[in-house]
């Protein structure tokens, strides 16, 4: 519910108090249900952002995650290659490919290093930076649920369900609480989806990431020629 229409409800809530302040309405009365039900509603909504919110979180740190792991795994099989390739130069089948592809594979070895450390480290910085942002964030959006159901009790809600009470400021108290919350929400939510966005795809194919992709195909070719020389 829009802050608006939470405030439209207040106006109309203060008008009905200044009608009907001396009368009693039933078991509870209508006033002290609506408001009621105004907190069970928003904290509802509160919950549902929430929800959603961790959803996305979860998504997307798990795609970083993936991207780091397809990476690290990447790098490892490259490692083994090049391990089984330089610890074989002396064996009858790969002397004179290793002498064909030394150097070429040398090249290949710096340059994976290289561009695997750099990829490494700007995924790690983009979950560095989602840490330190987006938490604070995070904390208080898990707990906005609760902290306008403990309306009810710091704003005596209970007072609406007699006369001869403040119901003007219990009413005050409600929706403005509510409104404060639900600002620091949006403002929470404007900055959650800011930091969600530079761990899309687009963003975790960094250049970096993208020459490494690349290179690593070229190497993979150039072994298969290895592999296919040694057993000719």
């Amino acid at each position: 519910m829009r802050i608006e229409r939470v405030t439209w409800l207040l106006l109309l809530s203060l008008l009905y108090v200044r009608g009907q302040n001396r009368r009693t309405w039933g078991h509870s009365g209508p006033l002290y249900e609506s408001t009621k039900q105004l907190i069970a509603g928003q904290s509802s909504n509160a919950a549902r952002i929430w929800n959603e919110t961790q959803q996305a979180i979860y998504e997307r740190t798990e795609r970083l995650q993936v991207a780091k792991d397809t990476l690290d795994d990447h790098q490892r099989g490259v490692s083994a290659r090049l391990e089984e390739f330089f610890g074989s130069e002396y064996s009858a089948e790969w002397s004179s490919c290793f002498k064909k592809y030394e150097l070429q594979v040398a090249h290949f070895n710096r340059e994976l290093v290289d561009k695997y450390s750099i990829c490494r480290n700007s995924l790690d910085h983009i979950m560095d930076h989602f840490q330190q942002e987006i938490v604070p964030e995070v904390e208080f959006l898990r707990g906005a649920s609760l902290e306008i159901a403990e309306l009810s009790r710091s704003c005596r809600t209970w007072q609406l369900k007699q006369s001869g009470f403040n119901h003007a400021g219990v009413l005050l108290c409600t929706v403005s609480g509510i409104g404060r919350i639900n600002q620091r929400m949006t403002g929470c939510l404007e900055l959650c989806d800011d930091i969600l966005l530079e761990m899309s795809m687009e963003d975790l194919d960094t250049p970096s990431c993208l020459f490494y992709q690349h290179l690593k195909m070229e190497f993979d070719e150039v072994f298969a020629e290895i592999e296919l020389c040694a057993m000719n």
